[in-house]
């Protein structure tokens, strides 16, 4: 944030008229005591100048009460004898020339102090200098000011006045010169109510921090409170001390203050009440341009894109290129991804929570389809190989011979067998070569949706889980899986969840049916309704044992998520992910040294399968690397993937998507982004989650150009991306770009989106 955005100062009122009430006399007075009376008044005009310019920020017009301005101008302006005024009548007509100015007739003023200048010839210079700066005439002032200085009358803030000009001026050493003057004449304050203000502005602006926060905590008068208290908010804002500042401001503020808090409250992660600030800020014509951008910021850390990009287009509709210039920043990757205790502490909490986790580990155990299971079985059965096989019966009017039949199961054991062996690329491959012969195969759409939610592709999944499911309205599986990846593209799932519910009302009870009922539950977020699953009795069936895992976790219920976890690294005890579960059921709230030692023990007397890892679902991939993060064993794997990828044969490119993925976390972003491009550009795999994983390598190692391009590839690919279409709206917004930003935000809508990668900084000019 930059300095002058932080905190605005106002009139000291209640000063004023203490000060004045205190050099008050009755009217009958010499005209020596009448000089002083008129050098203390002077003196209060000359410190509501130097709040007023202490920032940049316009003053606050308090309510007055009905005057008739030019009456008063009238009356005021008669050619009387400076030595017929009273101390009291001189003490109203300064109070009146102020309520002139207030009320916009600032030449009347002026005239006004130029009589009040009669009395003494510094008190006038003085004088019409504090005019001349409230009428931003600030080469005038600094001449008057250089006069009340040589006349030696309150030279300490004259010269503090001066400085301000110079400032004013962009006269950076005379404004030095000023400023060193001011602390040269500072002692013959020293028995002025206000010293510790004065003391207090003189660091602030020869930018001695420490001490001006000294002369604060020290003062030597309660004038000026409100000032001070703003002084103080500056500058442990400039320390980035912002709950302190917000402190600070929240004291006493003012509408003005509003921009400041919001900006305030937006760097601790307050959001809302940022955005309260900021349209209050705005409501009230506050900085309009400054408000809005910052507002748009605001929104879009919130995920309020969608407000985002009106605001943006606002702020482009009334000031044109001139809102490209306000609060500039930078697509950054997110600090998160490589600090060890956020990657545990998202182990903990978002394992099972986050969305897309959850259902990616229902997909990691989800069956494949078949006809025949035991001929199946027969042709992959493979040593140490799970088989998360589910025997289909539906109506084949689509196939009417059993030869066609018997061909087809073979066909798709092919690709089955290529996917339980973690080679889920492969079996894309094969199931979209089958597709192409079969298009209207339901049990061939829910394979290959299968292998596209385990790739991450969930728009490709959507569209073949709904294709399966209208193919066979008796394959729920399919329909609820449809359901689960329209929920993380953002599509309405609410048609096809209650077509779903209709459906299975018609079916007889069973077990069956009750799961399909606790995966809706799942989707739509109702724990209630989970808890009867719990009270059935139910073979180990994989796909089970993780929903009865998540649903314990949704309960927040710990010996039933304990003895969940436990069943299911029972059950598939070489599987990586399951114990990668196992070890955030019982070591979850560990000391993150502690859980470390523990994964690193685990994982060396475990003999694991780790071609999930090679090859395998993103979900094994994404969950493994947190947990390497946390061990710190990031660096030993990607030593051991690039051995394996020298030797490998056969499936190099679930090794290549393995190795590039981990070297994003290790910050060998070079070597991701070239890895990333041979496997686009070599190998074809140019589905949106590899173009977007190549974006984020091209981010780290410095090629913001090729990010774009990718990013629009794989926006293209597929436009629910909601990650590539994000970081592409910070791209264009980093190049100033905010129209083609704007786009790219409103495409999201405000939808609470948080992206896993990219945030943005604001840079300073």
């Amino acid at each position: 944030m930059a300095e002058e955005e932080i905190i605005i100062l106002e009139d000291g009122e209640e000063a004023s008229s203490k000060e004045i009430k205190k050099e008050s006399v009755k009217d009958k007075i010499k005209n020596k005591k009448l000089i002083i009376i008129i050098a203390g008044v002077i003196l209060l005009l000359l410190i509501i100048l130097i709040s007023v310019y202490f920032l940049t920020k316009e003053e606050e017009v308090q309510e007055l009460p009905d005057i008739n301005a030019s009456q008063i101008a009238k009356k005021l302006q008669k050619k009387e004898k400076a030595y017929l005024f009273s101390a009291s009548k001189l003490e109203k007509m300064i109070q009146k020339a102020n309520i002139l100015y207030e009320k916009g007739n600032k030449k009347e003023a002026l005239k006004i102090y130029e009589n009040i200048a009669s009395f003494n010839k510094a008190i006038s210079e003085y004088n019409i200098g504090v005019a001349q700066m409230k009428e931003k005439n600030f080469q005038a002032a600094l001449d008057s000011f250089k006069n009340a200085i040589k006349n030696k009358e309150h030279r300490c803030v004259s010269a503090i006045n001066a400085a301000i000009c110079a400032l004013m001026l962009k006269k950076e050493a005379l404004f030095n010169y000023y400023i060193d003057l001011a602390f040269v004449y500072l002692p013959e304050e020293a028995n002025s109510p206000l010293y510790s203000y004065y003391q207090a502005l003189i660091n602030y602006y020869k930018r001695f921090y420490i001490e001006t926060l000294s002369s604060l905590k020290h003062p030597t008068s309660s004038y000026y409170q409100k000032e001070q208290n703003y002084i103080a908010a500056k500058i442990f804002a400039l320390f980035e001390s912002d709950i302190l500042a917000i402190e600070y401001l929240e004291k006493n503020r003012s509408i003005n203050d509003d921009l400041t808090l919001g900006l305030l409250y937006s760097r601790i992660g307050e959001y809302d009440i940022a955005i309260n600030h900021l349209q209050k800020s705005l409501g009230n014509a506050i900085e309009p341009l400054r408000s809005r951008i910052a507002l748009a910021l605001a929104y879009n850390k919130k995920g309020m894109l969608g407000s985002c990009s009106n605001a943006i287009n606002a702020a482009l509709k009334d000031y044109k290129e001139k809102a490209t210039d306000i609060y500039p920043i930078k697509a950054v990757l997110k600090d998160s991804l490589f600090d060890v205790n956020v990657a545990q502490n998202e182990f903990k909490q978002k394992l099972f929570l986050d969305e897309e986790t959850v259902f990616g580990l229902i997909f990691y155990f989800a069956p494949y389809k078949v006809f025949n299971a035991k001929q199946t079985i027969n042709y992959i059965r493979k040593g140490g190989i799970s088989i998360f096989i589910d025997e289909m019966t539906p109506a084949l009017k689509y196939l009417k011979r059993s030869s066609t039949i018997s061909k087809v199961n073979l066909a798709i054991s092919k690709g089955i067998k290529s996917a339980l062996e973690y080679k889920i690329h492969k079996a894309n491959s094969i199931f979209k070569s089958l597709l192409k012969q079969y298009p209207k195969h339901s049990i061939l759409h829910y394979n290959l949706a299968l292998t596209y939610a385990q790739i991450g592709n969930y728009s490709l999944a959507y569209k073949h889980f709904k294709t399966s499911y209208y193919l066979d309205s008796k394959n729920y599986l399919s329909g609820i899986f449809a359901a689960m990846n329209a929920q993380m593209i953002h599509k309405d799932n609410s048609k096809l969840i209650e077509i779903l519910k209709e459906d299975l009302e018609t079916e007889n009870p069973s077990l069956e049916n009750e799961f399909y009922h606790t995966l809706i539950y799942l989707i739509e977020n109702n724990v209630a309704s989970v808890t009867r699953w719990f009270e059935k009795e139910k073979p180990l069936r994989p796909l089970y044992l993780i929903v009865d895992t998540i649903a314990a976790k949704r309960l927040k219920n710990p010996s039933l998520y304990q003895n969940a976890a436990a069943k299911l690294k029972a059950s598939y005890k070489n599987d990586i992910v399951a114990d990668i579960i196992y070890l955030n059921a019982f070591y979850r709230d560990k000391d993150i040294k502690e859980f470390a030692k523990q994964i690193q023990k685990n994982f060396k007397e475990n003999n694991f399968n780790y071609d999930s890892l090679y090859y395998g679902p993103m979900i094994a991939k994404t969950i493994y690397t947190k947990i390497l993060q946390i061990a710190g064993l990031l660096h030993h794997t990607r030593d051991i993937l690039k051995k394996r990828l020298e030797i490998e044969n056969e499936d190099v490119i679930g090794i290549m998507h393995s190795l590039a993925y981990i070297d994003i976390f290790t910050k060998n972003f070079e070597e991701a982004y070239v890895i990333y491009n041979q496997l686009i550009d070599e190998y074809k795999q140019d589905d949106t989650n590899t173009l977007f994983l190549a974006s984020v390598a091209s981010i780290g190692a410095n090629h913001p150009e090729n990010a774009i391009a990718l990013f629009e590839l794989s926006k293209l690919t597929d436009p629910s991306n909601f990650e590539s279409r994000y970081a592409l709206g910070l791209l264009y917004q980093e190049v100033k770009n905010l129209k083609a930003a704007a786009i790219q935000y409103g495409k999201i809508g405000d939808i609470g989106f948080q992206s896993n990668f990219f945030t943005f900084k604001i840079v300073s000019k």
